[in-house]
């Protein structure tokens, strides 16, 4: 139900945060049936808002298994549909919860549900693909080799900015890479390798910098929102600086700030007004 919510309102909502946001390839995503959609990381939880706010179909996500240590976020990211993924430095004992959840992705598949993975498996705002890491490669090679019909399909997110608002946002989806793509018959390494780099190729060519400027018309209320939106802007800016202290999560925080309380808001507004007048 949550998820739903946001689903629905947040495309609307994030019109004050971002400036402008652009889809390309909408129609490589098959409207039915398991799809994993391989994209890059440049924007941490944002990234995930982005894709899933803005699909009509639920997106289950991976993201980092930090988060997940914490009971009542634990709650909030499984009510997302996020499952967690460990790297080492955030502690040995936890790897071995990565492997449930690539076994619930490939229970996703045989459900025909989506799955988003990040294939570089880290986020630090940058502009340039990093080096893939092997879970995505991994997940598909289980699923072909167990007889699931999986579509993989390249995601490449690109901003203008990371740490402000009014942002651009350019979402390019890329034609899917097929299981005959890839030899038969090879060992997991040579697959591996070969998978990481027709991904790494399509990737790449799907990543657009620099991005466009916007103009007023292609989000008016953006620009209105700026002035009617003041205060509930200061404070979602002011309160994710503070938090997140110069690290990725800037957009995560604000973003989300704006969504949930901008709605609180305009209630009050529009109840004071009422009294008022």
């Amino acid at each position: 139900m949550f998820y739903d919510f946001l689903r629905i309102f947040s495309p609307f909502l994030l019109k004050f945060f971002i400036k402008r946001i652009e889809w390309t390839g909408l129609e490589n995503i098959p409207r039915k049936g398991a799809v994993m959609l391989a994209s890059n990381h440049f924007n941490s939880f944002f990234d995930a808002v982005v894709l899933c706010g803005h699909y009509d179909r639920r997106i289950w996500s991976l993201a980092r298994g930090d988060v997940f240590k914490k009971p009542l976020a634990k709650k909030i990211l499984n009510s997302l549909y996020m499952m967690p993924m460990y790297r080492l430095s955030e502690g040995k004992e936890y790897l071995g919860d990565n492997d449930d959840t690539f076994k619930k992705c490939i229970e996703l598949f045989r459900q025909g549900e989506i799955v988003l993975i990040f294939s570089e498996g880290l986020c630090t705002n940058q502009t340039k693909l990093l080096p893939l890491k092997k879970g995505t490669g991994r997940l598909a090679q289980k699923a072909w080799g167990d007889g699931m019909d999986v579509t993989v399909v390249p995601v490449g997110i690109t901003y203008n900015n990371y740490n402000k608002f009014g942002k651009v946002v350019k979402v390019n989806i890329g034609e899917p890479l097929h299981k005959e793509e890839l030899p038969e018959d090879a060992t997991e390494g040579i697959f591996l390798k070969e998978f990481n780099r027709i991904l790494s190729e399509k990737l790449t060519k799907l990543i657009e910098v620099p991005l466009p400027k916007a103009s007023f018309w292609k989000n008016p209320f953006y620009y209105i929102g700026r002035v009617v939106n003041f205060p509930v802007n200061f404070l979602a800016e002011s309160v994710s600086r503070k938090v997140t202290r110069g690290s990725v999560f800037f957009d995560s925080i604000t973003g989300g700030i704006v969504m949930f309380v901008l709605p609180v808001y305009w209630i009050l507004v529009a109840l004071i007004l009422y009294f008022v007048l």
